[in-house]
């Protein structure tokens, strides 16, 4: 359950959130609210807790999610635009049509994350663990996946063009009709991959 002063805060707004987060060394429990269509854009939530939160329409662009816990969360049609999502965790969070172009995603948990027909356009997501994780049709173009885990990821349909794979673990993901264009898959473990009907060039 969520710190009910913690969610009477950020209720408040972002300016009055940042400036209680600068006073008080304290990690944020907002888990399992509803915080849908929230403007969050800017936000420190620095190691937040937010589990199980209902994030469906909120705007976190810019926001420092380092380190926060939102794993099971929906972010359903959420926007985290430039957004800092380094080492937080997302395992098994639902992330369909969401923005997160632009985010640093590196060293995040992604686990399982059910991340459908969202973009991802040029974000990082260098030592990042998407571990069985569903990408299908997502728009990954330009990415950064250099030392990533893809293992038996779901990348069916996705946009991969243009992005730089080194070192990344492909072990059972699959490609199926995966866009591939001027993809960099420099010492990429692809060893039992499925990369039938992918398409365009890989280099």
């Amino acid at each position: 359950m969520a710190n009910g002063e913690h969610l009477a805060i950020l209720r408040q707004g972002v300016t009055a959130w940042n400036q209680w987060r600068a006073k008080n060394n304290l990690w944020a429990d907002l888990s399992g609210e509803n915080l849908g269509g929230m403007d969050l854009r800017e936000a420190d939530l620095f190691r937040a807790n937010l589990s199980k939160a209902d994030l469906t329409d909120t705007d976190l662009s810019g926001a420092n999610l380092s380190g926060a816990n939102l794993s099971e969360a929906n972010l359903t049609r959420s926007k985290f635009i430039k957004a800092d999502l380094s080492e937080a965790n997302l395992s098994e969070s639902y992330i369909y049509h969401a923005d997160l172009n632009q985010a640093n995603l590196s060293e995040a948990n992604l686990t399982k994350a059910y991340i459908i027909n969202s973009s991802l356009i040029a974000a990082n997501l260098s030592e990042a663990n998407l571990f069985r994780s569903n990408l299908f049709k997502s728009n990954l173009s330009r990415a950064n996946f250099t030392g990533t885990n893809l293992f038996r990821a779901n990348l069916t349909e996705a946009n991969l063009s243009k992005c730089y794979l080194r070192q990344a673990n492909l072990f059972k993901a699959d490609l199926t009709d995966t866009n591939l264009t001027d993809t960099r898959l420099d010492e990429v473990c692809l060893e039992a991959i499925n990369i039938d009907h992918h398409r365009e060039s890989v280099s």
